[in-house]
């Protein structure tokens, strides 16, 4: 007999997968630098990954993070570090950016408006872009970063909090899912892929994957209706917008 205890222990377990799954996409959409290289050294990270997305329902999960794995061990940090360069430049990529307001706002206006969304999603739960990160809020790192945060607390909030508590932080990732990293990273995903063979291809389409089988958990559309658009700055003067260090992280809101 299935128990509303066991029922809750299955959803914790699903939250916790997801969770697993968007921690490992954050630090490996980094530079090389702030955080690949170390999975690179942590082979139970990857089989936890793996593990993860069989548990959700990933498409082609198992077959991706293998390949992940593979390209990571046989690659030296030199060259991951000489692709992600040619691949999203030191700048804002024109041809191939990690930055959602690059794709569907042609308008400075709603570019700012995209962006003052996205913050106001982080800051609602606590948490704002680290002091000294030196990366906008719609770097691809830190929206998953935050879907990671979503997933882990309704982990907790599923075995010691209320249903009122979980109903919150699902509704939240299900606006977020729909609002905004399910527009632009099928967009996203297609241009990597048509620039590289190797690791970030099957980065692109773990992603891809992942982001889809939340969606359909969601009961959202995750076909992508935004497209890359000629990118215009905010500030001529912040053009130039590292990643940043410490694995571009979301931290707790003062």
């Amino acid at each position: 007999m299935v128990t509303a205890q066991t029922t809750a222990t299955t959803a914790a377990e699903e939250a916790l997968a997801r969770s697993t799954l968007y921690r490992f996409l954050s630090v490996a959409w980094c530079p090389p630098d702030d955080g690949l290289d170390e999975l690179r050294t942590v082979p139970a990270v990857l089989t936890a990954v793996m593990a993860a997305a069989e548990g959700i329902g990933v498409v082609r999960g198992r077959e991706l993070v293998e390949s992940i794995a593979t390209t990571l061990t046989a690659s030296d940090p030199a060259g991951l570090r000489a692709e992600y360069r040619r691949l999203f430049g030191h700048q804002i990529s024109r041809d191939c950016p990690l930055h959602e307001t690059q794709y569907g706002a042609g308008h400075i206006f709603q570019q700012a408006q995209q962006l003052a969304d996205i913050a106001g999603f982080y800051l609602a739960f606590g948490l704002e872009v680290a002091e000294g990160a030196g990366e906008r809020v719609d770097h691809l790192s830190l929206e998953l970063e935050f879907l990671h945060a979503l997933a882990f607390r309704e982990t907790h909030a599923r075995l010691h909090a209320g249903e009122e508590e979980v109903s919150q932080l699902v509704e939240a990732r299900q606006a977020f899912v729909r609002d905004h990293i399910s527009r632009w990273v099928p967009a996203f995903s297609g241009l990597v892929a048509a620039r590289n063979d190797g690791l970030y291809r099957a980065l692109a389409h773990l992603t891809q994957a992942v982001i889809t089988a939340d969606a359909v958990s969601l009961g959202v559309t995750a076909d992508g209706e935004a497209e890359l658009t000629p990118p215009v700055s905010l500030d001529p003067e912040e053009e130039t917008l590292p990643c940043g260090t410490d694995r571009c992280p979301l931290e707790p809101a003062l």
